[in-house]
């Protein structure tokens, strides 16, 4: 019985172990982001708009988004990335010496297909820079 107990308490030890690294990277994410919220806006029957707004912890060097995935599916499931808005190409995609920042990109697709944007989310400060991935819910055109 003595055995057992030993073998259930090093499962336990291992466990909260493993379990370090993955609260060590969430920490580094906070260290940059307060809150955020990502969605799309439908402007007509096939253009629609791809928003996020975030909030970081304090004024950063850089606030905003790397880069909008624009993603395609059939059936609302399988997802395929068909345009990708980059902060290099599109620069109200960034703002500098902020603490928060909104934007949007638009997009023409094609009616009875499901879209939804893969967001990432970037902020810069000093040396240091953080990335928050974020999805918005699907639309159907």
């Amino acid at each position: 019985m003595k055995r057992f107990y030993r073998c259930v308490c090093l499962l336990l030890v291992m466990t909260m172990l493993m379990a370090v690294p993955a609260f060590a990277a969430e920490a580094r994410a906070s260290d940059y982001f307060w809150s955020s919220s990502v969605y799309l806006d439908k402007r007509s029957t096939v253009t629609f708009e791809a928003w996020f707004d975030v909030d970081a912890v304090s004024t950063m060097d850089v606030l905003g988004a790397s880069e909008i995935k624009i993603q395609q599916s059939s059936d609302g499931e399988n997802w395929t990335t068909v345009k990708t808005f980059t902060k290099e190409s599109y620069s109200n995609l960034i703002c500098k010496d902020t603490a928060s920042h909104a934007s949007y990109v638009t997009y023409t697709g094609t009616a009875g297909y499901y879209y939804r944007a893969k967001i990432t989310l970037y902020a810069k400060k000093g040396t240091g820079s953080g990335e928050w991935t974020r999805y918005t819910s699907s639309l159907k055109l």
